[in-house]
């Protein structure tokens, strides 16, 4: 099973603004979905993948830009994720370990734009530095009326 293909760049999978990235034309000859994909499938891996009856993936489409930023870090953590998992199973596989190690990398490099943007997503941040910390400025979900 081929489910590699390093031609691509795990940043063009993450959505650009107000163009949420949907077919992942790039690993059209992968078995492998891009992080958008595998994110609203559920699943990383298209030869496991099964969909449910007639049932379509919502498209995630963010309204801001720190929603967007989110749902780029959800992805690229959903699809790193997959990828720890298929190692358990596979632990001496250098190809999935590489492909981990950049799903990785990317997902760093997005949790430290949003944490230096928006705030601390983890109490572990190196963003946590003054306090108080913000999070009591900010309107808790049971707080929200606007549902």
């Amino acid at each position: 099973m081929n489910i590699y293909n390093n031609e691509y760049m795990y940043n063009d999978f993450v959505n650009t603004p107000n163009v949420p990235n949907t077919n992942n034309e790039m690993m059209v000859n992968s078995n492998l979905y891009g992080p958008y994909e595998g994110f609203v499938n559920g699943n990383m891996f298209r030869d496991l993948y099964s969909p449910y009856r007639n049932y379509q993936p919502k498209q995630l489409i963010p309204t801001n830009e720190e929603e967007e930023a989110l749902l780029n870090l959800g992805q690229m953590g959903f699809a790193m994720h997959e990828m720890n998992l298929l190692l358990d199973v596979y632990p001496n596989d250098e190809r999935a370990m590489e492909e981990y190690r950049n799903f990785r990398n990317s997902y760093n490099e997005l949790l430290t734009n949003y944490q230096q943007r928006f705030e601390a997503l983890n109490v572990n941040s190196e963003h946590l530095n003054n306090t108080p910390f913000g999070w009591e400025a900010e309107v808790w979900p049971f707080d929200r009326r606007d549902f």
